[in-house]
C-alpha cells in the first residue's frame, strides 16, 4: 500500500517519518465535502414523528436558554445542540417544571397536535429538504412556546407582542397541512411523486436565499440570533445525524502511485514522497498492525492492533437510510424509552428492529455497520482515478476526541521503502535518508529502499524506478 505524504507533514512540525507515525483525519477536513454523505429518510409512524419533534423542542430550549443569558458571550455553535440530552432528567425540579410547561404550550397548538400524524401519513420517504421546510414552521411555535413561557417566569423580557404567530396560527387554522397536501397528492396522482423532491430542493433554496437576505441587510441581527430564529433548524437535521454512526477519522492510502495528479493532490505537486507499506492478509482482507489506544481500564491501553484496509466503492450514490430506524448512539433502553414510546406507554412499530430477540437485534447490528462501512468507504465517480483504500477509527466513546490520539504508530520494518517525488529537493532527500539510516542502524535493517519517481513516455505515467547505489549504512 502506497501513502503520499507532504515533506511538511513528514519532516516539519509533525515529524511522521521520525516518530513513525500515521495520522486519522477527522471525515470534515477531507477534501471531498460529500465525504461520508448518507441519504437519510425519515420514514415513521406518528410516534416516531412525535418524538422527534419533542426532540426539537428540547434541543432548542436548550440553545435558546444559552442565548438568554449569554447574549454574544459566547457563540453559539452547532456543539451547544444537546441531541444527546435525556429530555427525563434535569437538573432541578424548578428547571423540569417549565420545560413542561413548555412542552405543554408547544403541542397545545393544533397545527402541531396533527402533524405528527400527517407526517405519518406519507407513504414515500421524506428528505432533508422536506423536513427543513416543514422544521422551518414548526420552528415559530416552538419559538413562541418557549419564549411565552419564559416570560411568565420572569426569564425574559418580551420585547414585542407582535411577532407574526398569531397570524401564523390563523392562516394554519382549519387547514390542511403542507404534508397532508403532499401526501394526498402522491396519493392521487402518482406521478407527484417523482417531482415532489424537486419541489422541495427548490422551496429550500429560496427559503436558503430569503435567510441570507435577512442576515445580509439587517445589521443589528446578532450571530447568535441568527442561530437561534433563523440557522437552527438545518443545524439541528445536520447534527442529528450523529445519532446515527459515530464520527470517524481516517488514514488514506493508494493501491498504485503512478497518476501524476495524486503526486500533485497529495504529494504537493510532486514535491513530496510516498511512502512505501508491507502489508498482510487476513480473512481475503489486508491489514497492517499499528499501535494506538483501543482500549481503558485504569488508564488508555496502548499495544498494536491489527486495522484492516477498506477499499473504496466510485459512485454516484449514496447509502440510503432511514433515520427512525438507524439511531445507534443510545443504549437500547433510553432508544425505546425516547423515539419509540408515546406518552401513554404504546410503543412505536419502528422498534421492531430491536426487539428483545437477540438474533433480532444482532441482525439489526450486523446491517447498521454495514451501512455504516459502505457509506465511509463511498466516493463520487470523479474521485475514482486514486484508487484509495482507507483505515478507518469509530470514536464511539470520544476516545480518538484529541489529535494526539488519533495517531498511530507503525513498526519500521512494515516501511518497505520511499519513492521521491520528481520535484523532491536534494536537501529533503537528504534528510529523509539520514533519518532511515539511523532507524535502520538502530533496528538492524539492510533491506530498505529508495525510489525516483520519473514520467515515463512509454506509459503515459508516472513511474519509479530503485535507487540501487543509495542503500542505509
Amino acid at each position: 500500500m502506497y501513502r503520499f505524504r507532504t515533506i511538511e507533514n513528514l519532516l516539519g512540525a509533525h515529524q511522521e517519518l521520525e516518530k513513525q507515525e500515521i495520522y486519522f483525519a477527522p471525515s470534515d477536513v477531507l477534501n471531498d465535502p460529500m465525504e461520508g454523505l448518507l441519504d437519510v429518510f425519515w420514514k415513521g409512524d406518528s410516534i416516531v414523528w412525535e418524538n422527534l419533534l419533542r426532540h426539537y423542542l428540547i434541543c432548542l430550549e436548550r440553545v435558546f436558554f444559552i442565548y438568554s443569558f449569554s447574549g454574544e458571550t459566547h457563540r453559539l455553535t452547532t456543539e451547544d445542540i444537546p441531541i444527546f440530552k435525556n429530555r427525563f432528567q434535569f437538573p432541578t425540579k424548578e428547571y423540569k417544571a417549565v420545560y413542561g410547561e413548555i412542552e405543554n404550550y408547544f403541542f397545545g397548538f393544533d397545527y402541531i397536535k396533527q402533524f405528527s400524524i400527517d407526517l405519518a401519513g406519507r407513504n414515500s420517504e421524506i428528505r432533508r429538504d422536506e423536513l427543513l421546510i416543514y422544521l422551518k414552521t414548526v420552528h415559530a411555535f416552538a419559538i413562541e412556546a418557549i419564549t411565552r413561557v419564559y416570560h411568565k417566569h420572569g426569564l425574559i423580557q418580551m420585547h414585542s407582542k407582535d411577532n407574526g404567530i398569531e397570524a401564523l396560527i390563523k392562516f394554519t387554522s382549519n387547514k390542511t397541512s403542507l404534508a397532508k397536501l403532499v401526501a394526498d397528492a402522491e396519493g392521487s396522482f402518482p406521478m407527484f411523486k417523482k417531482i415532489s423532491s424537486k419541489f422541495f430542493s427548490a422551496a429550500m433554496k429560496t427559503v436558503k436565499e430569503i435567510d441570507f437576505v435577512k442576515l445580509y441587510y439587517e445589521h443589528e441581527l446578532s450571530k447568535n440570533k441568527f442561530f437561534v430564529l433563523y440557522n437552527f433548524s438545518e443545524l439541528y437535521i445536520n447534527k442529528i445525524e450523529e445519532l446515527v454512526y459515530p464520527k470517524w477519522y481516517t488514514a488514506c492510502f493508494m493501491s498504485d502511485c503512478n497518476n501524476s495528479s495524486v503526486w500533485g493532490h497529495y504529494g504537493d505537486k510532486h514535491q513530496g514522497v510516498c511512502l512505501k507499506f508491507k502489508t498482510y492478509f487476513k480473512e481475503d482482507k489486508q491489514h497492517i498492525d499499528l499501535k494506538r489506544v483501543y482500549g481503558y481500564g485504569e488508564g488508555p491501553i496502548i499495544d498494536m492492533v491489527p486495522h484492516k484496509f477498506r477499499q473504496i466503492s466510485y459512485q454516484n450514490k449514496h447509502v440510503a437510510i432511514n433515520f427512525f430506524k438507524s439511531i445507534g448512539k443510545y443504549p437500547v433502553w433510553l432508544l425505546r424509552m425516547m423515539w419509540y414510546t408515546d406518552a401513554n406507554g404504546n410503543m412505536s412499530a419502528v422498534a421492531d428492529s430491536i426487539a428483545n430477540d437477540a438474533s433480532v437485534k444482532k441482525g439489526w447490528m450486523d446491517y447498521h455497520w454495514a451501512n455504516f462501512y459502505t457509506s465511509v468507504t463511498t466516493k463520487l465517480t470523479d474521485w475514482e482515478y486514486e484508487n484509495e483504500y482507507r483505515l478507518i477509527l469509530t470514536d464511539i466513546f470520544h476516545e480518538y476526541d484529541t489529535i494526539e490520539r488519533r495517531k498511530a504508530k507503525y513498526d519500521f520494518n512494515d516501511l518497505e521503502g520511499i519513492i521521491f517525488g520528481i520535484k523532491t529537493s536534494v536537501e529533503n532527500k537528504a534528510k529523509i535518508v539520514k533519518i532511515i539510516e539511523a532507524k535502520c542502524k538502530e533496528s538492524g535493517r539492510k533491506d530498505f529502499q529508495f525510489y525516483q519517481a520519473y514520467y515515463s513516455r512509454e506509459t503515459g505515467k508516472i513511474e519509479h524506478e530503485l535507487l540501487r547505489l543509495l542503500k542505509p549504512q
